[in-house]
């Protein structure tokens, strides 16, 4: 029996409509030796500015000042048309 395989080409775009979400985690610890982490997590924010917010609070009340932080965002796939 012979396999037929078709291939695509897809093509990714951000999607305008949904809002970005914005998390950060401390990565500060009091343990440098021991590599041990802070660990408090921001949760999700659909807004920049209270993420600074959020670093900035932490950092006076913790004097932590490493963070892992991103932006979520989303995206569209759209499906190419098929090869031969």
């Amino acid at each position: 029996m012979k396999a037929t395989y078709r291939f695509r080409d897809y093509g990714i775009t951000p999607d305008l409509l949904g809002l970005p979400d914005h998390q950060a985690v401390c990565v500060s610890g009091d343990d440098s030796e021991c590599g041990t982490e802070c660990g408090a997590d921001s949760g999700l924010l659909q807004d920049g500015d209270a993420l600074t917010r959020w670093m900035a609070k932490h950092t006076r009340d913790t004097g932590h000042r490493r963070f892992r932080a991103a932006q979520w965002g989303y995206a569209l796939v759209e499906p190419g048309a098929w090869k031969r």
